[in-house]
């Protein structure tokens, strides 16, 4: 009997879903964390590349299917996405500052982006001899996803000594790297990278507003409360990972929403590597799936009768194999806490300043959260020939989307968003939260013209949003004391950097940054941990060897600190640059073998012919 085509996709879907299954098994089975971080610094990327490679095709493909979907905008509409861009993008790169705000996970981001765009496989080393069959596989595709402790700039080529694989997933330092081997390794690139994403993610809220409520203004109006909301407005000027991992959440949603409106294969096939790209910023953006799942059931509930379906979820099971791989691996990783990571116990403080956050008017405009209130109780209508709806579903979705990524961190020790930066994670619900305040504004300006008959506030709404933000241009414009010790190590470290001989090298306990800058540079650990690796710095480096005292020679940390005195005991250190901010020192001294006293000289021993 021949086999229908859907019986031939349900079997090709149990086959790799089985296949896939196998893999994850044996491979989580059979190697220690360790070894499977090395083999994710290859692996990581490379399924990264492919499937940012699909993204692209599958988005090529689907350029008819966006152009019926969106058929619907009007022009006047596009032209107020337009202008509400623009000037957000007007006023984080001319008034926000460009500055890092969290120390030093941005200069890891951008050090494992050099490393992947920049570094061959046969080039690194990880402590250990990494298997050279599998290594030269791949050694002319791409690099590593790993810091770097110990590298060189030489003659415009980029290498690196020894790798540490990072615990944070690789789909931002993934991202820089395309963005790297485009235009160059520089923090410029990457600073300009989040702007663009800032950019972009407002349009994708507006797009997803038009789909959930089948109107363009509840889009419009989430839009322009998402540009103006201030912290994330602040963190699109950084090289911080939440920009992105609040964007690209936002795209795979958005390609749910397409494919459930035009119903195409190609669609769905943009949904699958879409979602497979964006749970792959941040470790809770896998909780993704969950409000992916919502849009499926609610408005494709059809498609999970057909083959198409499956396959595409069996591709998407192994596009995400080496990311399930990676948060194994850190199952057990501390995390910089010595409880656990999450737990109940942090719930109350955590609600408590996370709630108040968005109602106390000092980082969140009080307005926004009031129109997000109204957009969940609230109703509203598209015209006065269409009766109003309560878009039950769509909240649904939002809500969920919301709680998910808000709520996460209320039990996570570091989750309090006056936890040092840790302000950033709001990033990750801002656009649920902006769509349904946008969705608000249409309710709230649905009841004053049908009930209360007052038809102006149509025109008189987007001037109260964009006056209830002025307040906080001195909030997002200043650069605080959060951080500072940090803040001045890395503006002095850029002066140091400066001066440095091309072919000298400097030991930190950052080498990120300097690398990233084209420098030479190794951990400060170096002279302690491996003093023979380290002797043969005197005859490699031509230019000198440096020390840069930082900012953890300065903080109560003994074993960070012996690190810093060590190199100053032993060696003979001469203070070339010196920098001091509050009660921290920084400075930048040469560094070279310690001479001999005349008295350690008349005490040696003289060799005899028996020796």
């Amino acid at each position: 009997m021949k086999k229908s085509p859907q019986t031939i996709l349900f079997v090709v879907s149990g086959a790799l879903f089985l296949l896939g299954a196998l893999v994850l098994v044996w491979w989580t089975k059979n190697f220690h964390a360790w070894k499977l971080r090395e083999h994710l610094q290859i692996i990581s990327p490379l399924f990264l590349e492919i499937t940012f490679l699909l993204v692209i095709v599958a988005t090529l493909l689907n350029l008819r299917v966006f152009k019926r979907v969106f058929a619907g905008i009007t022009r006047g509409s596009w032209y107020a996405v337009g202008g509400i861009t623009v000037i957000g993008l007007l006023i984080i790169i001319f008034v926000v500052p460009r500055d890092h705000r969290i120390y030093y996970d941005e200069d890891i981001y951008q050090s494992i982006g050099q490393n992947i765009a920049c570094l061959k496989s046969s080039d690194a080393h990880s402590g250990e001899d990494y298997e050279q069959s599998f290594s030269n596989v791949w050694k002319r595709f791409i690099g590593r996803a790993a810091m770097c402790n110990e590298g060189r700039n030489e003659y415009g080529e980029f290498h690196c000594d020894r790798l540490e694989y990072n615990k944070e997933p690789n789909g931002w330092p993934y991202l820089l790297s395309v963005v790297f081997r485009l235009f160059g390794v520089h923090e410029r690139a990457a600073f300009l990278t989040n702007n663009l994403l800032y950019g972009l993610a407002i349009v994708t809220v507006f797009l997803i507003g038009y789909l959930l409520f089948e109107s363009a203004l509840p889009g419009v109006y989430a839009a322009l409360i998402f540009a103006l909301t201030p912290e994330f407005m602040m963190w699109a000027n950084t090289t911080a990972v939440e920009p992105s991992a609040a964007l690209f959440p936002g795209l795979a949603l958005l390609s749910a929403l397409i494919f459930v409106r035009s119903r195409e294969n190609t669609a769905l096939w943009l949904l699958a590597v879409m979602t497979a790209f964006a749970v792959q910023f941040r470790p809770e953006s896998i909780m993704l799936l969950m409000v992916i799942g919502l849009v499926v059931l609610f408005w494709g509930s059809y498609t999970l009768r057909r083959g198409e379906f499956y396959l595409l979820l069996a591709i998407f099971f192994i596009l995400m194999i080496p990311h399930l791989v990676h948060l194994y691996s850190f199952k057990d990783a501390g995390w910089g806490s010595s409880g656990p990571k999450f737990s109940t116990e942090y719930f109350k403080g955590n609600f408590k300043v996370n709630a108040l956050f968005y109602l106390k008017n000092i980082r969140f405009p009080l307005l926004f959260t009031v129109l997000f209130g109204l957009g969940i109780v609230l109703k509203a209508g598209k015209g006065d020939r269409v009766p109003t709806t309560f878009h039950l579903r769509a909240k649904l979705v939002l809500l969920s989307w919301f709680l998910l990524f808000w709520g996460i961190f209320i039990f996570f020790y570091a989750g309090s968003y006056n936890y040092g930066a840790d302000v950033r994670f709001s990033l990750l619900s801002a656009m649920p939260l902006a769509l349904l305040a946008g969705y608000g504004a249409v309710s709230l300006e649905y009841v004053f013209r049908h009930r209360l008959k007052f038809t102006y506030l149509s025109y008189v709404l987007p001037v109260i949003i964009a006056f209830s933000f002025l307040p906080f241009l001195p909030f997002v414009r200043a650069i605080t004391q959060e951080a500072w010790g940090a803040r001045a190590d890395h503006r002095f470290a850029k002066e140091m950097a400066n001066v440095l001989p091309d072919d000298a090298v400097v030991l930190t306990h950052n080498p990120n940054m300097f690398l990233l800058w084209g420098k030479n540079a190794a951990q400060a650990s170096l002279p302690t941990e491996q003093k023979n690796a380290f002797k043969r710095f005197f005859y490699r480096y031509k230019g000198g060897i440096y020390f840069h005292y930082n900012f953890w020679c300065n903080v109560p940390d003994k074993l960070q600190n012996s690190f810093c005195t060590n190199i100053l005991e032993r060696y003979d250190c001469t203070p070339v640059l010196s920098f001091k901010e509050q009660n921290y020192t920084f400075e930048l001294y040469k560094v070279e073998k310690k001479k001999r006293t005349e008295k350690e000289i008349g005490g040696t021993k003289k060799p005899s012919l028996n020796d």
